[in-house]
Order: C-alpha cells, then structure tokens, then sequence
C-alpha cells in the first residue's frame, strides 16, 4: 500500500479533515460518495475518500485511495475531525477506539450496495443505543458531519469496560481477516 500524505499541496488545513471508509467489499458506494462530492463542492471541510471498489476521482478539497493499510487508517482516524463509515463493525470499531462517535452510513442492497440488509439493521441497533450516528438520507448526512465535526473526539468507549469489550472485539475480527487471507493465499 502507499502511505497517504494529507499534507500536499492545496490542502487548507484550517478547515477540519472528514474521513470517509467505504470499506472493502466489492460492492460500489456510488450513493455515499455523491453526498461527499456534494459536500466538498462547498468548501466546508477537508475530505479524504478511502474509496474501495468505488471509483473516485478527487477534487478541490478531497483526497483518496482505494485501499489503506493499518498504519495509514489509523493516522486518518488521528487526524480527522469526523469519521464516516459504512456500516461494517470492524470499522466503527476502530472509529470507536480512536475516540469517534462515526457517522454511518449503512449499505442498502436496495441500492445494489451489498447482497443483503446486515448492515442496514445492525446499524439500526447500534443507532438505538447512541453509539453511533446513523444516516440514511443526504441531509441527514450533512447534519450528523456537521455535528461530528463539533463534538470532536469524545466518544464513551475510550474508557471503562466497554474500551476492553471494543478492543478484543477488534482483535477478533483482525485475527479473522488474517486467517482469510492466509487461507486465500494457498
């Protein structure tokens, strides 16, 4: 993978940096990064688009890659004013454990996002309990930025039991990418 540099050229960094993970699945999120084109056309914030199997092609205020290896991920979630995510636990996880309630956006089928609605109704849990700030909509995308980029990092499960709980759960699902891969490899 190539190190991302958030630091090029043009990049004004006085306004807040919103990072996007549309995950890994070979699915494309055309619905989620039109509301972030949408978005970067006005100027109020810094994008930067892990794009996956999505095309992308960058404009002012907006940077991209398709995939990210850990250590460039978790320099994104250090530096962001606010996370998006779709709605895979793996990466609200992380969000979590860098201090970001994400803003997230689950992947539809109805829209040709995934095969089936897990992440619509995963995320419809997790939304019930505030862990999360769940999106369907563009305006409601829009708000829940805007509100992300306010409250800073701030979420809950940095502390007490429930950090432990996020932590091992990560490890879990690190562990468990690594045994596909290491089995997809033979």
């Amino acid at each position: 993978m190539i190190a991302v540099e958030w630091d090029r050229p043009g990049t004004d960094v006085r306004r807040p940096l919103v990072a996007v993970f549309v995950g890994t699945d070979h699915h494309r999120f055309d619905r989620l990064l039109s509301w972030v084109r949408d978005c970067a056309a006005e100027g109020w914030a810094e994008w930067f688009v892990q794009h996956g199997a999505t095309p992308w092609h960058p404009t002012a205020g907006t940077g991209g890659q398709d995939y990210l290896d850990q250590a460039t991920l978790d320099g994104l979630l250090e530096r962001a004013a606010a996370v998006v995510t779709h709605g895979g636990p793996g990466m609200i996880m992380d969000a979590h454990l860098a201090g970001h309630v994400p803003v997230v956006v689950p992947r539809d089928p109805h829209h040709g996002e995934h095969v089936d609605d897990h992440q619509v109704r995963f995320t419809e849990r997790l939304a019930l309990g505030g862990g999360i700030h769940r999106t369907l909509t563009e305006t409601d995308f829009r708000r829940e930025v805007h509100a992300a980029i306010g409250a800073g990092h701030a979420s809950v499960l940095d502390r007490g039991p429930d950090a432990t709980t996020c932590r091992r759960f990560g490890e879990l699902v690190a562990a468990t990418q690594q045994r596909r891969l290491t089995h997809a490899g033979r």
